[in-house]
């Protein structure tokens, strides 16, 4: 077996490795692999529909020889290693199949990477959506308690689990509430909302400290966060170990706060 490394192609977005190399590494007579894949090939097209494409396994290619003669050969696809591989006995089937498969793996690690970062829908997106909704439901007078089982299902489909119950009632804290526990001001010396937001969003915080909270305000309805106790003790620990800095930034926007003895 062959030592050397797979060299993974890429044609029209898909990914192949040619057929010389994988007869090098299995230790085959490329040509006798080339006669191999035909019989595969003859009996995918006799047994399968015609939506079962040959292509999502080989591609059939050509390449010139030292001599100058054009000979033919074929790209492999990742199905394609592994039918190869699965007619292989002993050490070879074993060793080729763990160089493919870490091979294309690697490469899809790599090209989720370079993708851009999904972005998630703010809150107060699902907000606006969910009052259209709950506008609609209003106009054809449904019952409000369906209405708030309806707005809940809204929020679910979001991953997000709202506590009905909580309408009207204190159910941990808000970024208002924590910037002024914290004593985290703004330079009108209310409680810095918008600051206290971004420090939230850079510490990450998990679900399991979040409870999401349904408010009406008029006729909106405004779903938003609050926060459990291990929360402000993570805010109290943050503006410790930062010397309590007069800017709080998250990306490009910057807080400029004050603070108030707590």
């Amino acid at each position: 077996m062959s030592e050397k490394e797979l060299t993974i192609i890429t044609q029209n977005n898909s990914h192949y490795i040619d057929s010389r190399e994988v007869a090098e590494i299995v230790g085959k007579r490329h040509d006798h692999l080339i006669r191999d894949i035909n019989n595969y090939i003859k009996t995918i097209e006799k047994i399968t529909a015609p939506n079962f494409g040959v292509s999502e396994f080989f591609l059939v290619n050509t390449y010139k020889d030292s001599t100058g003669r054009t000979l033919p050969c074929y790209l492999l696809t990742k199905m394609g290693c592994e039918m190869v591989a699965n007619k292989l006995t002993g050490e070879k089937g074993v060793l080729f199949t763990a160089m493919y498969v870490k091979k294309f793996n690697d490469m899809e690690r790599q090209e989720r990477k370079s993708l851009p970062a999904p972005t998630t829908p703010q809150l107060k997106e699902y907000n606006k959506a969910a009052n259209l909704i709950v506008g609609v439901l209003k106009s054809a007078n449904v019952p409000a308690d369906k209405i708030a089982v309806t707005v809940k299902h809204i929020y679910e489909l979001s991953g997000i689990t709202i506590l009905l119950d909580g309408m009207g009632k204190k159910c941990g804290y808000s970024a208002s509430d924590i910037a002024r526990i914290c004593g985290v001001l703004s330079q009108n010396e209310i409680p810095h909302y918008h600051a206290m937001n971004a420090l939230l969003k850079m510490l990450e915080i998990g679900d399991e400290h979040k409870t999401y909270v349904p408010r009406f305000y008029g006729s909106d309805i405004i779903v938003s966060v609050r926060y459990d106790d291990h929360v402000v003790n993570l805010v109290r620990e943050w503006l410790a170990c930062h010397d309590y800095p007069d800017i709080i930034q998250h990306g490009i926007k910057k807080y400029r706060i004050l603070y108030e003895e707590c």
